[in-house]
């Protein structure tokens, strides 16, 4: 009995030895840069939790997790050694997300990685397949939310399509992470590939190796080309700069043979070309060589040249468009509000984009700029017609852009039973004159209800008493619980204070037909708000429609 009792004490010491062993993990202390080091200069310390494969890492000072995620290999000198699998997480000090990567059972990285400031803003996003990128394109934010563009071209595949053909006059291959490029005539010979430029603003870039070079071979990127007839250059010799252009056969040259003491002809050299949008900037190893005033970018083309009977190496290209959301479809109104035809207000009325305005203020044009928010903070998107009702002088677009993202929410409501009341307060929000005096501040004006029909008796419609002028149609309107009852769609010219507006429930007959399931705007928090209050929010929702 007692050897039992023994027997059974010993089986059971080993169970608690063997679950305190499980949940008393090792620690492994590591720096900043991910090596292992002592505790007493650690910047974290890694921990498996009791899943399999499962690590836990916390800041050493304030015991915050640093990173959670499942390790199918976990080094323990060097943390750059890991293989990961599954979703990982890493975080700041402060809390904030820094990175979510996702891997497969191989390891290998996959998805879309996101990078974030320590703000907890966005600032990368890049899309991977079977460890690699599937682009050499990635987006990149900055924390005021505009957006940058990077192609970043290292030659280890080519993905871009690079011509690698050989010819009696030159060839070209990509090996061990370099593109050569071999000219075997008098001629020269150049490589580019199309790159559709969204942005004034940006930055092109390559390293070049020119260690083999004679004295008098001259190297350098191509951009902006179109054709032989047209396009800009950047250029090198193992001592000197050429700057130019050609536009309609007729050259350039801004900077000829002007000796640069930044070129090291035994190493590897970074030209640059920065533009700001005002002015141009030429560099050599980081050294400003050259300013000129905004060089015209003829067409999409990017790549390299080079003279006669040269061989040229290079080993990175870089272009960066920069604040891509304030230029092209993006915030710069110089750019977005050239060849505009005419304007018009609208409304938002889902998260996703969709836009009430009326039929006139689109017809005949397939072009479309919506442009959102306050004057401190507008932004600029493409929209294109979904479906339309000319009969009713209705029209719905969305916004399709690469910038837009889907709104958290929409703060107002459409009114349930679209009735209303003769000498019931409206008011409407909108742009007249936006491009020709007035400027692109949201107006504000107010009125009553004068008739439960329209023009010439029209029932699809009512008068209102509100003050409206070209700019203001397609606009909406609101009764004075701040619910929208209608969109602006005419006056009657020479006379004061007469306006007229589709009714709220051909409206909701038109969003009906959309292909799309759109709830329909229902948020009534702000009914018992003041007027003010009431503008603030709505103004979020009223767009400028710019109409090329």
């Amino acid at each position: 009995m007692k050897k039992k009792c023994l027997l059974a004490a010993f089986l059971l010491l080993a169970v608690f030895t063997d679950l305190s062993s499980q949940n008393s993990k090792t620690k492994y202390y590591f720096d900043r840069s991910g090596k292992s080091c002592e505790e007493g200069v650690s910047n974290y310390y890694r921990q498996e939790t009791d899943t399999a494969g499962y690590f836990r890492s916390y800041f050493s000072l304030n015991g915050k997790t640093c990173f959670q995620g499942y390790i199918k290999v976990a080094a323990t000198d060097d943390e750059n050694k890991n293989i990961y699998k599954g979703t990982c997480t890493w975080y700041y000090k402060n809390g904030n997300i820094k990175q979510i990567k996702s891997f497969t059972e191989k390891g290998e990285e996959t998805g879309i990685s996101k990078s974030y400031y320590e703000s907890g803003k966005l600032w990368k996003e890049i899309e991977f397949k079977n460890g690699k990128p599937i682009s050499n394109s990635f987006a990149e934010y900055n924390e005021d939310g505009s957006k940058n563009k990077i192609f970043e071209e290292d030659f280890n595949n080519n993905l871009n399509e690079w011509d690698l053909y050989l010819s009696d006059k030159s060839s070209a291959r990509i090996s061990g992470g370099v593109f050569e490029i071999t000219s075997t005539s008098k001629e020269g010979t150049s490589r580019y590939i199309n790159y559709p430029m969204e942005s004034d603003e940006y930055t092109i870039e390559a390293v070049l190796n020119i260690k083999n070079l004679k004295e008098t071979d001259r190297v350098g990127i191509i951009y902006g080309f179109k054709d032989w007839q047209n396009y800009n250059y950047l250029a090198i010799t193992k001592k000197n700069i050429y700057i130019g252009s050609m536009y309609e056969g007729v050259k350039a040259t801004d900077v000829d043979a002007m000796f640069c003491s930044a070129i090291n002809p035994l190493e590897n050299n970074t030209i640059k070309i920065l533009c700001n949008g005002e002015k141009s900037y030429y560099s050599v190893n980081g050294e400003i060589q050259y300013t000129s005033n905004e060089n015209r970018l003829f067409g999409n083309n990017f790549g390299f040249v080079l003279g006669g009977n040269t061989k040229l190496t290079v080993e990175k290209f870089i272009i960066k468009e920069i604040n891509i959301s304030n230029s092209g479809s993006g915030n710069n109104s110089s750019t977005t509000d050239k060849d505009i035809k005419a304007t018009g207000s609208g409304i938002i009325f889902s998260t996703s984009g969709y836009i009430i305005t009326n039929h006139h203020v689109i017809e005949n044009s397939t072009k479309f700029i919506v442009e959102v928010g306050e004057s401190s903070n507008k932004k600029n998107y493409k929209a294109e017609l979904v479906t339309q009702d000319k009969e009713n002088d209705l029209a719905i677009l969305k916004i399709k852009d690469d910038q837009f993202v889907n709104l958290p929410s929409v703060k107002y409501s459409f009114k349930e039973n679209g009735q209303l009341d003769v000498g019931g307060s409206v008011f409407t929000i909108g742009f007249p004159h936006a491009l020709t005096g007035m400027g692109k501040d949201a107006k504000f004006t107010d009125g009553k209800v004068s008739s439960k029909t329209g023009y010439d008796g029209a029932v699809n419609s009512f008068q209102s008493s509100i003050p409206v002028q070209p700019g203001n149609s397609g606009g909406p309107v609101f009764n004075d619980a701040g619910q929208l009852v209608g969109v602006i769609n005419a006056s009657i010219k020479n006379t004061d204070n007469v306006s007229y507006a589709i009714k709220l429930n051909y409206i909701k007959n038109l969003i009906e037909l959309l292909q799309d399931k759109v709830d329909l705007p229902s948020d009534n928090s702000m009914i018992n708000s003041s007027l003010e209050e009431k503008i603030k929010v709505l103004t979020n929702y009223v767009v400028l429609i710019k109409v090329k």
